[in-house]
């Protein structure tokens, strides 16, 4: 399991929730029909309509464990085929009748309820990008979601008696793995969630700042495998005179 080096702060689970959603909402208020079928680079084979529809889906079963609450591309295609006849807008009305039942259960910290948090902003950030509106990632959300899936990528390293690693994102730090740390990596906090959430290539995260090889690391960082393609989410804080320039880490 996880060491941190640090005790995490305690999180407001449901202020995260609540915030996350309607952030959510706020960005697809205005999607048109024709742009419901928009693919979504950070899960390559889906479409914006397909993400809502997941959302819609999760409410059935949250506080479920397993694989069901992972937020890769076979989960939401999966998820979304319940919903095929049913468009952007009467879907946004179905996961708004569910909040007041899944709000309670995640105000009272049902198991479960920080990687319902995880999976919603996960696609809050890949609705953002689908649309190309950056931002909120330094939100209530992406703090539970950076505790939620490194104490997953910890256990992962454990389970495959890999060496332990101390990761240090910004003012956050943790040792992944058992026993004392034997290597480290410093990396962005939005990078390494989203890579984590396997939105990032392994070339993209093997730019990161390893102090050792990163290549056994790659095939447990994420649940899922890491794409193939690499994938550029538009850094907000880039002024629009330098967004023709690339930047990466």
């Amino acid at each position: 399991m996880r060491s941190d080096t640090t005790p995490a702060p305690p999180r407001d689970l449901a202020v995260a929730w609540a915030r996350t959603r309607q952030r959510i909402v706020d960005l697809v208020a205005g999607v048109t029909a024709a742009d419901e079928a928009d693919p979504v680079p950070t899960l390559p084979g889906t479409s914006l309509r397909s993400v809502v529809a997941h959302l819609v889906h999760q409410s059935s079963y949250a506080g479920d464990g397993g694989d069901r609450q992972r937020c890769n591309r076979d989960v939401v295609e999966s998820d979304s085929r319940h919903y095929e006849r049913v468009g952007l807008k009467d879907l946004l009305a179905a996961w708004d009748a569910a909040q007041p039942q899944l709000s309670r259960r995640i105000a009272a910290g049902d198991a479960g309820a920080g990687q319902l948090i995880t999976d919603l902003v996960m696609h809050e950030h890949d609705i953002r990008t689908t649309l190309g509106q950056p931002g909120s990632r330094d939100s209530g959300a992406i703090l539970i979601a950076l505790d939620e899936l490194a104490g997953q990528f910890s256990d992962r390293v454990q389970e495959r008696a890999l060496p332990s690693l101390r990761v240090t994102v910004e003012q956050w730090g943790t040792i992944v793995g058992d026993g004392p740390a034997t290597g480290c990596l410093v990396a962005d906090r939005f990078e390494f969630v989203r890579g984590m959430a396997g939105r990032r290539s392994a070339t993209e995260v093997q730019r990161w700042n390893w102090g050792v090889d990163a290549t056994p690391y790659l095939a447990v960082l994420s649940a899922s495998p890491l794409p193939d393609d690499e994938i550029h989410e538009r850094d907000p804080r880039v002024p629009e005179h330098m967004r023709d320039r690339e930047f990466l880490l």
